[in-house]
């Protein structure tokens, strides 16, 4: 776990949706999905009171699944979060630590 990394969400290129990016590990980010849907593979998703994103206004969950993926499949900018709302969702816990 990198103590210098800031926690952000930016377009995941594979779907055209956001991701939350929790950590990185070399040239990957370990993120989790975000997503209109209340389930996911017949998983209940964690839904977020407040759409962190700016200029969103519908009610988001993220998947709960951990993923990685090279940072090419990610968009070369971070995306803008509203004003008060942290960023950091400190409740999000990483779930395969080294």
């Amino acid at each position: 776990m990198n103590p210098t990394f800031k926690r952000h969400f930016r377009i995941y290129l594979v779907n055209n949706h956001p991701a939350y990016i929790v950590d990185e590990e070399g040239n990957k980010y370990i993120f989790h999905r975000m997503t209109k849907s209340k389930t996911s593979g017949g998983r209940k998703n964690w839904k977020l009171e407040n759409n962190p994103l700016k200029d969103c206004y519908f009610t988001c969950y993220m998947i709960k699944q951990e993923q990685k993926a090279s940072k090419r499949k990610f968009s070369q900018f971070k995306l803008k979060t509203k004003k008060g709302i942290d960023p950091s969702l400190p409740w999000i816990k990483r779930i395969n630590k080294k």
